[in-house]
C-alpha cells in the first residue's frame, strides 16, 4: 500500500484548492460576460427604439394635415358659365326648356353656382282650358320656369372625354298661356274683364343629372347629359286636379356649352 507523507497531502491539498477557486473564477467570469452581453443587448434595443421614436416625432412635425383649404396646397378657382338646352316631355308632348349656369371652378374639379331654365311654348295642351270666358281655340301651351343651386363634381377633367355628376336644388312655377300672351306686353293677354287667371302650381325642384363631356378647347367644353326632374309638391288643379301630381317630373335630354379655364 503506498504511503503519502503529510506534504503529499498538502500538495494534493493545494492543488484542489486552486482548481476548486479556478472553477469558481471562471464561474464568474462566465456568469459576468453573460450579464454584460445582456446589458449591451438592451442598451442597443433603446438606442434603436428611441432613434425610431425620434424619426417618427420628427416626421410628424415636418408633415401638416392636407385639407381643402389648406395653405399648403394650392387652389385654382375660375368663373364658369354655360348655355344649356333641355329636351323633356311634357304631357305627352316634347317640351324645350332654355336657360344656363353661373358660377365657379374649383381645381377643374367641382363646380357650383346658380341655374336657370324656362319652358318655350313647344308644348301644347293636351286638354281645354276650364276657366270660364277664355278662348276655346288650341292654343294653350305650357309655360314654365324654374332655377336653383347646382353643384357639380367632374372626374378626370384633363382627359378628353370625361364624366360629370350634377344636382340642381330650387323651385319653380308651372301653369300654361295662350300662345298670344307669349308674344304680347300686356300682363295678361285676356280682355280686362276676364278676372280670372290660369291656374299655376309653385314647385319645389330636385334634379339630379350625368353629362359626358368633350374638351374642345382649354376654355370650351360640349356636354350631352340625362337628368331627372323632381317636383314632389306639384298639383295644378282648376276645381279638380287637371294633371296627375307626376306630371313635372320626368327625364331630360341635354345639350350644354360650358364656358371656363378649365
Amino acid at each position: 500500500m503506498v504511503q503519502f507523507s503529510n506534504f503529499d497531502r498538502l500538495r494534493v491539498m493545494g492543488a484542489r484548492d486552486h482548481f476548486t477557486c479556478a472553477s469558481r473564477s471562471a464561474s464568474k467570469k462566465g456568469a459576468s460576460s453573460k450579464s454584460q452581453t445582456s446589458r449591451i443587448n438592451k442598451l442597443k434595443v433603446g438606442l434603436v427604439s428611441t432613434f425610431i421614436l425620434f424619426s417618427f416625432s420628427l416626421n410628424a412635425q415636418n408633415e401638416k394635415a392636407s385639407t381643402l383649404f389648406s395653405k399648403n396646397k394650392e387652389h385654382k378657382i375660375d368663373p364658369y358659365g354655360a348655355l344649356e338646352t333641355k329636351f323633356s316631355q311634357m304631357d305627352n308632348r316634347l317640351g324645350l326648356f332654355l336657360g344656363g349656369r353661373l358660377g365657379a371652378v374649383l381645381n377643374n374639379s367641382f363646380s357650383f353656382g346658380a341655374a336657370g331654365y324656362g319652358l318655350l311654348p313647344t308644348a301644347k295642351l293636351s286638354f281645354d282650358c276650364p276657366v270660364p270666358n277664355h278662348e276655346t281655340e288650341k292654343n294653350d301651351y305650357w309655360s314654365s320656369g324654374y332655377g336653383g343651386l347646382f353643384f357639380e363634381y367632374i372626374n378626370s377633367p384633363n382627359r378628353v372625354v370625361h364624366f360629370s355628376a350634377n344636382t340642381l336644388v330650387g323651385c319653380g312655377r308651372v301653369t300654361y298661356k295662350n300662345i298670344n300672351s307669349f308674344f304680347s306686353s300686356q300682363k295678361n293677354y285676356y280682355a280686362d274683364k276676364i278676372t280670372f287667371e290660369h291656374p299655376s302650381s309653385f314647385v319645389f325642384i330636385l334634379e339630379p343629372g350625368v353629362e359626358l363631356n368633350l374638351n374642345m378647347t382649354k376654355f370650351f367644353k360640349v356636354s350631352f347629359g340625362v337628368s331627372y326632374r323632381y317636383a314632389p309638391n306639384f298639383k295644378l288643379k282648376y276645381e279638380e286636379e287637371l294633371v296627375p301630381s307626376t306630371f313635372f317630373n320626368g327625364f331630360s335630354a341635354n345639350l350644354v356649352f360650358k364656358f371656363a379655364e378649365f
